[in-house]
């Protein structure tokens, strides 16, 4: 889905060896992936548009941090900074301008539903919950998985379909009320009846497993590094909070639960504290 690398050898300081973005420009709803090799025992953090970035070490000696762009972020130019702290306390810097352009999402889409399900009273509380399970100032170190990244509906791949993707910009209609919300989708939507097995897409931890009143029966998977897998709607949940699954193994069933038009798997992937275009992660892997 990127263009090209933007990697920088000279002109960093001397705390920093290289240092590499991949995937410029960036597009709303993208990852950024950004690798930077440090000499010895220097911590790194800094930041992407406005987020922090987490670093971790990768098998190749390098440090990766991944940090998503959000769906509706204007374009336009925006700071990447890198702070490296050496052993002795000091910190050296530096900083970048990238490009973040359009995601050419749809836009359009309106969804007649429950108008107690658009209620703010129902949908805040239930926006900060999942929040406060998604978004961290101190992700889980271990990376979890490895490779790219499966589709959780390949178990019926040949008969599913896109019902909506993501980035599209949505009005979600109270029936039989004037009550209009406009709010954009947050994942992709695969197409299928009640009871089909969801997948694993990666292997991670089940950091929540229940019921939802606007996301029906929910899952959500630790990937580690910050990334977070959420399955709404499902008709049945088949994991366990604390369970550790693998790519491929069934965590639940499609169903209807929930905010819905009719039974179908929801699947969104959240890179510390955004959500992001799951496809993109379907296309290439990360690191």
């Amino acid at each position: 889905p990127g263009e090209s690398n933007g990697a920088v050898t000279s002109g960093l300081p001397s705390a920093f060896i290289s240092a590499e973005i991949r995937d410029l420009p960036i597009k709303q709803g993208g990852t950024g992936l950004i690798k930077v090799v440090t000499q010895p025992d220097v911590k790194l953090g800094g930041i992407l548009v406005d987020k922090p970035l987490y670093f971790f070490p990768n098998e190749d000696g390098s440090q990766v941090s991944l940090q998503g762009v959000h769906a509706l972020l204007e374009p336009g130019v925006y700071p990447l900074r890198l702070d490296a702290t050496l052993p002795d306390g000091s910190v050296q810097s530096y900083e970048q301008l990238i490009l973040i352009i359009s995601g050419n999402y749809l836009t359009g889409e309106s969804l007649p539903v429950d108008p107690s399900l658009i209620d703010p009273a129902v949908t805040d509380p239930e926006q900060k919950q999942l929040e406060s399970i998604t978004i961290t100032t101190t992700p889980t170190p271990t990376r979890f998985w490895q490779g790219q990244f499966l589709s959780p509906a390949i178990a019926y791949a040949e008969s599913t379909y896109f019902t909506s993707r993501y980035g599209t910009r949505r009005v979600y209609l109270g029936q039989g009320t004037d009550l209009k919300v406009n709010w954009w989708h947050t994942g992709v939507d695969f197409g299928g009846g009640d009871g089909l097995a969801i997948t694993a897409p990666a292997a991670g931890q089940v950091i929540f497993a229940g019921p939802l009143t606007v996301r029906g029966n929910a899952t959500i998977l630790d990937h580690g590094w910050g990334v977070y897998s959420g399955f709404w709607h499902q008709s049945a949940i088949q994991v366990q909070v604390g369970q550790t699954v693998q790519q491929g193994d069934v965590i639940g069933l499609v169903g209807g639960t929930g905010r819905v038009t009719g039974a179908h798997l929801h699947w969104e992937l959240w890179v510390n504290g955004v959500q992001v275009d799951p496809l993109d992660w379907l296309n290439q892997p990360y690191p």
